[in-house]
């Protein structure tokens, strides 16, 4: 039971700080404009529903290695950080000077109560934008005396107003610390806070409340239990109460903004009940593409011991839009390749190599010739201007290099065929380890798997810790960035050596949907190594 739960660590602790703290990614693009932030209010990306948010740190940190590679310090973060500590004496400030006597009280009531949190990414990528839903029965008399304050205060004011259930609902805008300020409003037991005043707000004036957000807002304030749950369905959560945690995350968030690729897979979810986590997966059988969500072939062809390695359901048709815009500088059509591609992809990661060149595996149907195909696409997706350079590797593999010139210094792109696997990477010794493996002449991470085939992924503590310490301790040079360098050192090394005493952990998916969305168990099972 332990080891279960020592995997389940994993992407609990990534999911939670995602959250808490903010995960980068891209794909911000892809987001319909609504108002001043370009936030679709209708549609966030991650959404928390809970017994109390000032527990959920706490909880995470019940899990062993959690608790090892996080450490007292993430609670510390989390109750000492700035933005909270500026909430806390601007209310406190408020309450003091206008003889009020809820100084600490707003913040408990949200932070130690069931509240629902819906999270939207901002223009960098991070989970920074939030709504918090909360119901209290004290609210009248905070309202009271809020309507009061916001009168006469400088940092307390009335940004205008809503209809929720007929009534009018003033919205108070509380700024609370430099260049930060946040939305208040209350309706009966509702009470909905947002985290920059452009969720709602927008125009030249900055004034103009947008009628989709609004009518997101006054549903958050309604005494309609139905309506107070806007993020429910698309998130497919049951209507029951949440005795711990849930937190689920969109995969369009995870998988930096390509989840229309792979549309089958959207939704990763965490649940803490009883002390204990477990994972789930939201799939939609109805949109699995013939041959379903197979991996054995790619575990198969992966070269032994990654850091992180995740397989996704791949719509290639999908990818025919892609292929025609890509294809038209190319000699030929590239098109017939979204036909003579099946199955699901694999992106994975390894300790010997970068962060930013990890290893693609595909599989081909065999039907066609897609050889010429993929080196005409391989000649146009990859810039740089050189010759690219074909040849034949050992055992009848067909490679296709081109040296390209980056900031982080010469790479050579590699794509590869050989048999009926696709392998790509800007790391040319991945690809060759690939077709070591596919040549039998090196180990394979899926020869220890029993059932690769419901293998989704693969972590291992050890190789991922390489990586993470490759990648910080190189943008941290000693001799230019001394101070950080010795805080890494102090700090980050000992976390990472903590990560790798554990050993791998798959994630298996042992039933799918046939039909419809779903949420699905993903086990956490140890590898042997």
């Amino acid at each position: 039971m332990k080891k279960k739960t020592l995997g389940k660590a994993l992407a609990v602790v990534a999911v939670g700080v995602a959250a808490l703290v903010g995960y980068r990614t891209v794909g911000w693009d892809l987001m319909s404009p609504v108002n001043s932030l370009n936030l679709d209010l209708t549609k966030p990306d991650a959404l928390i529903v809970t017994r109390s948010l000032a527990s959920l740190p706490r909880d995470l940190l019940t899990i062993p290695l959690a608790r090892d590679v996080l450490r007292e310090d993430f609670l510390f973060y989390y109750e000492q950080s700035e933005d909270r500590l500026g909430l806390k004496g601007t209310l406190r400030r408020i309450a003091y000077e206008h003889e009020l006597g809820w100084g600490d009280q707003l913040i408990r009531m949200v932070l130690d109560q069931p509240a629902e949190v819906a999270l939207w990414r901002d223009g960098d990528g991070s989970l920074k934008h939030f709504a918090i839903a909360v119901s209290r029965s004290q609210l009248t008399r905070l309202l009271e005396e809020a309507g009061k304050v916001a009168l006469k205060d400088t940092q307390l004011t009335i940004a205008g107003g809503m209809r929720v259930d007929g009534d009018t609902v003033q919205v108070y805008a509380l700024n609370y610390a430099y260049g930060r300020t946040m939305l208040i409003a209350a309706h009966g037991e509702r009470m909905v806070i947002l985290s920059h005043p452009g969720m709602l707000y927008g125009g030249k004036d900055g004034k103009r409340a947008d009628s989709t957000a609004a009518d997101v807002i006054s549903g958050l304030l309604t005494s309609s239990a139905t309506k107070q749950r806007p993020f429910h369905e698309q998130f497919h959560f049951e209507p029951k109460r949440v005795e711990g945690h849930s937190i689920a995350v969109k995969a369009d968030f995870l998988s930096f903004g390509y989840q229309p690729f792979f549309g089958a897979l959207q939704a990763l979810r965490f649940d803490f009940s009883k002390g204990a986590w477990r994972s789930q997966v939201l799939i939609d059988g109805g949109k699995l593409a013939k041959g379903g969500y197979d991996n054995a072939a790619l575990w198969t062809a992966l070269p032994h011991n990654p850091g992180g390695c995740f397989t996704v359901p791949a719509d290639w048709k999908a990818m025919q839009p892609v292929l025609k815009r890509v294809g038209s500088k190319a000699s030929e059509s590239v098109q017939p390749l979204a036909e003579q591609l099946a199955g699901p992809v694999a992106a994975c990661w390894y300790g010997n190599s970068r962060l930013h060149t990890p290893v693609f595996i595909a599989s081909r149907t065999g039907e066609g010739k897609p050889d010429a195909l993929l080196g005409s696409l391989f000649d146009v997706a990859i810039g740089g201007g050189g010759q690219v350079e074909k040849t034949e590797a050992k055992g009848g593999a067909v490679r296709w290099q081109r040296t390209v010139s980056t900031k982080l210094g010469d790479t050579t792109p590699t794509l590869a065929v050989a048999g009926n696997t696709v392998v790509f990477s800007a790391d040319a010794r991945l690809v060759d380890q690939v077709l070591a493996v596919k040549r039998k002449q090196a180990p394979a991470a899926g020869d220890r798997m029993p059932d690769p085939g419901r293998t989704v992924g693969l972590i291992a503590p050890a190789s991922l810790a390489q990586l993470i310490q490759k990648e910080a301790f190189a943008t941290l040079p000693a001799n230019q960035e001394p101070v950080l360098r010795t805080a890494a050192d102090e700090h980050l090394a000992p976390r990472l050596e903590a990560l790798k005493k554990y050993p791998p952990y798959r994630m298996v998916l042992k039933s799918l949907p046939a039909t419809g969305a779903a949420w699905q168990p993903l086990e956490w099972q140890a590898v042997t190594q």
